[in-house]
């Protein structure tokens, strides 16, 4: 697969920022979306003195997913609808990799939150019906994205109902070492993703470290 324009939508949070580094540094062209154009630029900027000979400039979020061919949806879970309401045209046609994880603190304890379609992915497909839905990297801990010099650990489970669009995020994932892609089963199978997030950011919270998940025996 050659190198593509991918639009990270909230690329300014910690997840933003660390896939878009990652994916940069992997070749890509990375188009750092925001809601406001000048914190868009002011991330791109960051990334490209940290990381010089990358191809990374920031637009605001509906313009970067017009311009891309592949969109990430990271932005925080309260702000997906307000994204939606304003791009969701944007979106038709286009594999969307879904890494939002709803999820709240109770307690010392991360439980995901209910969505009314049954996940974030199903949500968004059914706000925009001709996104090609994946959802997935949901795992990694940011700064372990952010930091490109590190080799990451685990496997990514993917979920969706479009292979070929599972296929394209893939290809993706795998430029990002030491990453194993386990494809999942189909969005069905998403909400099982969040329980799987709530339970890691327990355990880092409970330990104070950075776990991942490592499925054996597959």
């Amino acid at each position: 697969m050659g190198a593509m324009t991918i639009a990270v939508l909230g690329g300014t949070g910690p997840e933003g920022l660390g896939i878009s580094a990652r994916l940069a540094v992997a070749g890509e062209e990375v188009i750092v979306g925001s809601r406001e154009a000048r914190r868009a630029d002011e991330a791109a900027a960051t990334l490209a003195a940290e990381l010089p000979g990358v191809q990374v400039r920031g637009a605001p979020n509906c313009d970067a997913a017009t311009a891309a061919g592949i969109v990430v949806l990271a932005v925080p879970f309260a702000g997906v609808d307000e994204l939606l309401d304003t791009c969701a045209a944007a979106l038709d046609g286009k594999v969307v990799l879904d890494v939002v994880n709803p999820l709240r603190l109770e307690r010392g304890v991360f439980r995901a939150v209910q969505v009314a379609e049954g996940s974030v992915g199903a949500h968004v497909r059914a706000r925009s019906p001709g996104a090609r839905v994946v959802s997935g990297l949901k795992h990694e801990s940011a700064a372990s994205l952010r930091d490109v010099g590190r080799r990451l650990t685990g496997d990514v489970l993917l979920c969706g109902d479009d292979d070929a669009a599972k296929a394209v995020v893939a290809d993706l994932v795998r430029r990002m070492p030491d990453l194993r892609v386990v494809d999942a089963g189909g969005l069905a199978v998403a909400p099982l993703l969040d329980q799987v997030t709530a339970l890691l950011l327990t355990l880092n919270r409970r330990y104070r470290v950075e776990t991942s998940l490592r499925i054996v025996g597959l």
